[in-house]
């Protein structure tokens, strides 16, 4: 299993580029996980509507991209979802795989 994590703050039309992109992969065995830190242009809201299968974490706005990261990892890791033969790849929300 991958386990993709995504720190976003806004640029809702950046992340739904990167998510469309994660989407259309023909490897399947992947587990994305955006944290959004407090964005206030609805990307929330965007993730939620058009990719049920997003795990969105929710940050108060001062995580930036570090804090973000290490949230996700840490949601993982805490909650023993990673085994020893998965693999965790962060991305920043403007790239398209």
């Amino acid at each position: 299993m991958i386990y993709i994590i995504i720190p976003v703050f806004n640029r809702k039309a950046l992340t739904r580029g990167c998510l469309k992109s994660i989407e259309g992969q023909t490897f399947k065995d992947f587990k994305t996980i955006v944290v959004d830190d407090g964005s206030t242009d609805g990307t929330f809201q965007m993730i939620q509507d058009e990719f049920p299968n997003v795990e969105v974490l929710k940050g108060n706005g001062d995580l930036w991209w570090t804090g973000s990261t290490n949230l996700g990892v840490n949601y993982l890791t805490n909650a023993g979802r990673v085994k020893s033969d998965d693999f965790v790849l962060t991305l920043n929300n403007d790239l398209e795989i």
